[in-house]
């Protein structure tokens, strides 16, 4: 059945729409994660992995249109751009955001980053995937599932904080690395570089010109000093002059964003989308 569930995308992202069947369907074919071409089946994969810090991969395509035509504008008077995409999830973002730039004719290093854009995956009884930092993400065995994040099978919840329990195996049996198919083509290219970098311990030293970080800095997730330890990491990778983007896309799907220049270790305010970075008041006390 899974074989040829991977083989007909369209009976796939049928029964990947039904949640009794999601989960068979969708984590099941784990291992073939990145054969795998349909948006819609990713969607469903995406947003249903909840990493440690509870968020989710959850990423759409054509989300920042507007802040692609001012970063832009932006690039296009640095002297060999280095850019930096923080926390891409999927990464769909930065394939568009790179294609953008190309056909403006705008060449540049193209660096993208997620904490959690790995997950390790050990076979057995259980078939158990963890993410960066060891901690369970999802297991199954047979139609048993333990998930985290699950209200239509309660027992799926108490089976995972059990298996979250147990010992942490010391080797896995293969990983996923969770972009987009696009992201996977051009990393496989060279076209996006990806690196690991946690925005609350990785220190780059004055590295990049453009940096871009979109919905993850957010007061829902975390408190002033944790979001202004990760400014000043941040603040560090940035070259001089370097301009930083970040904000949050709102429930109705408006960016709410700031364009910050670094300048003498600071970061200066050059312009805000709509309403601005919510964390504005943080950024301007660092």
């Amino acid at each position: 059945m899974i074989k040829i569930a991977l083989k007909n995308i369209s009976f796939l992202e049928k029964v990947s729409k039904i949640p009794i069947l999601k989960y068979f369907f969708i984590l099941k074919i784990s291992e073939k994660f990145n054969e795998i071409s349909s948006d819609t089946v990713l969607e469903k994969f995406y947003t249903d992995i909840y990493v440690s810090n509870k968020t989710s991969k959850r990423t759409y395509k054509n989300r920042f249109p507007d802040l692609n035509e001012i970063s832009s504008e932006i690039i296009k008077e640095q002297k060999n751009p280095v850019i930096h995409d923080i926390a891409v999830s999927s990464g769909i973002s930065s394939s568009e955001f790179y294609d953008f730039l190309i056909q403006n004719k705008l060449n540049s290093d193209f660096y993208i980053s997620d904490k959690f854009a790995e997950i390790f995956v050990k076979k057995g009884f259980f078939t158990k995937a963890f993410d960066a930092e060891n901690n369970l993400v999802f297991a199954y065995a047979g139609c048993f599932f333990a998930v985290d994040k699950n209200i239509y099978f309660p027992l799926t919840v108490l089976l995972h904080k059990i298996l979250k329990k147990q010992k942490t195996p010391e080797n896995f049996d293969y990983k996923l690395l969770l972009f987009h198919p696009d992201v996977l083509k051009k990393i496989n290219t060279g076209e996006l570089k990806f690196i690991n970098y946690n925005i609350f311990q990785t220190k780059i030293s004055e590295k990049f010109t453009f940096v871009r970080v979109m919905n993850i800095l957010n007061l829902g997730y975390f408190n002033g000093e944790e979001v202004k330890t990760a400014l000043k990491n941040i603040l560090i990778s940035m070259k001089e002059n370097a301009v930083l983007l970040i904000g949050r896309t709102n429930s109705e799907g408006i960016n709410n964003a700031g364009f910050y220049r670094k300048q003498n270790k600071k970061l200066i305010h050059l312009k805000d989308i709509n309403k601005g970075s919510e964390i504005k008041h943080i950024i301007e006390n660092l």
